[in-house]
């Protein structure tokens, strides 16, 4: 199987890496909405909801039903998208990033260190990819889903900087091992095998956003209203 992928990797790069990235990220957000549904499951089980019904000519009386009597659907047009972004702009794009960023460092550090090889990459990356990719991430896949550039504003205003200092504590333990140790042609697969993770992540906050305790959200949402957080 690795020697088919290599092979694969050497004779079509960007193809193998499009159709890697997809199935990753695929993966990912399918396993996202199970997280997802698994915390409603759970918020909703805490005992048996009791909702008091009134009748003005009845007693009242308690609905004991559990309120998480439903079946899980996956919403595959999310998850396709997911998979779109992944292999149409993701993965070209971090093919030749990666390269890029190679020869960027290799100049950077030119003979110094291993050390200052690897410094300079993650100060590239850390600067460059991620808040670029994480912009691209909102606005693609947001676009993609059928929100509107004002929703697309409102919530980069909202999620983008929690999400980003989110990516640098996911990524920077990895991207020190990946430049580190890890050769150029496949940095790329070691990356996607963390995006599972990352995912997973942007996933759950593209369609939840990120609730900080304490902190309200009382910008104007696309329709001039007053948005709370999450909405």
């Amino acid at each position: 199987m690795w020697n088919c992928y290599n092979s694969c990797l050497s004779r079509y790069p960007v193809p193998t890496e499009m159709a890697t990235s997809a199935i990753l990220w695929f993966s990912g957000d399918v396993l996202a909405q199970i997280l997802e549904h698994s915390y409603e499951y759970a918020d909703d089980s805490v005992g048996k909801k009791k909702t008091v019904v009134a009748d003005a000519n009845q007693q009242q009386k308690e609905d004991t039903t559990p309120n998480n009597a439903m079946t899980m659907q996956i919403d595959w047009k999310r998850v396709r998208i997911q998979a779109y972004y992944a292999a149409l702009i993701w993965a070209p794009f971090g093919h030749y990033w990666y390269e890029w960023l190679d020869r960027a460092a290799h100049k950077l550090a030119s003979g110094g260190s291993i050390r200052r090889f690897v410094g300079s990459k993650l100060i590239l990356e850390m600067a460059l990819l991620h808040p670029i990719g994480l912009l691209a991430f909102f606005a693609c896949v947001g676009l993609m889903g059928g929100d509107t550039p004002c929703d697309v504003m409102h919530q980069l205003r909202k999620d983008f900087f929690p999400s980003l200092i989110l990516e640098y504590v996911l990524w920077l333990p990895f991207d020190m091992a990946n430049f580190a140790f890890i050769p150029v042609k496949h940095q790329l697969l070691v990356v996607n095998s963390v995006c599972l993770l990352e995912s997973i992540m942007l996933s759950y906050i593209k369609a939840n956003g990120i609730s900080i305790p304490g902190h309200e959200d009382t910008r104007e949402d696309c329709n001039g209203k007053k948005k709370k957080k999450n909405e």
